[in-house]
């Protein structure tokens, strides 16, 4: 018959499952009547929960390492070759084997708190770039709309000046200047239409933005110039990226004056 002090031994192993079910049953009607037994028994239940825990983590290369699912197999078969050892003839000691076992449960419990914390403090710099990456969206969004209001309001101010072209007009309104198209043809595969604006006083034509009408064959276009400083503009098709001269005859001229 097993005594307190075996039962006491055994506490350890029966915290991480590995003793044997005969053993185990005798363990748990002993747990229900000693208070020693009991107290040792939820004192060592934490480190071996850390066990199990440990073989549920993954290696994920995105997060960092984690520990590894064999490690509580190794324990186990270990505590379970100590166990057999322990059940020869010899001389009646407390076993360091349980002092052990729990030293290694709390290895894995802090080796699986440093990984979490890794993890953790991966997915803390993860969603701060995230919200700045959002942020930055924001500001570029809400720039984009006021831009279109400005865009849309000078468009359909009764006071702003109108030259027409074919196909559409130039607007002028106050300082700024846009490109209104309705009908207009997709360019040839490989280009896009070119803005170019004559300022006061120059010989030539400077190359502005590119652009392309959508499906309907609609171009709305802010021209990014000082409307007061330009006196003409003209449109070509030009290679995909633009070009820094015209390279075909001009769709339209237009004198804004």
């Amino acid at each position: 018959m097993n005594t307190h002090d075996e039962f006491l031994d055994s506490v350890a192993v029966y915290a991480l499952g590995a003793l044997p079910k005969t053993e185990a049953a005798a363990l748990r009607s002993h747990l229900r009547t000693c208070a020693q037994c009991l107290a040792e028994y939820d004192a060592l239940r934490p480190a071996a929960d850390a066990v199990a825990l440990s073989a549920e983590a993954c290696d994920d290369p995105r997060t960092g390492p984690a520990p590894s699912h064999l490690l509580k197999a190794r324990i186990l078969r270990t505590v379970r070759q100590e166990s057999r050892a322990d059940s020869l003839p010899r001389v009646r000691i407390r076993p360091s084997w349980p002092a052990m076992v729990v030293a290694a449960a709390a290895i894995v419990l802090a080796v699986w708190t440093t990984a979490s914390n890794l993890m953790l403090r991966s997915d803390l710099t993860q969603a701060r770039e995230q919200l700045a990456q959002l942020h930055a969206q924001n500001i570029s969004a809400t720039r984009r709309l006021a831009a279109q209001r400005t865009m849309i309001a000078d468009v359909m101010d009764t006071k702003a000046k109108r030259f027409p072209v074919n196909g559409g007009e130039v607007i002028r309104r106050n300082d700024r200047l846009y490109i209104a198209m309705d009908g207009m043809p997709m360019p040839p595969k490989g280009h896009v239409y070119q803005a170019w604006t004559a300022r006061n006083g120059a010989h030539k034509m400077s190359p502005s933005i590119t652009f392309a009408p959508d499906r309907s064959g609609v171009a709305l276009v802010s021209l990014p110039v000082n409307a007061a400083a330009v006196t003409a503009v003209a449109v070509s098709v030009e290679p995909e990226g633009g070009s820094k001269a015209p390279t075909t005859k001009p769709e339209f001229v237009v004198k804004l004056s």
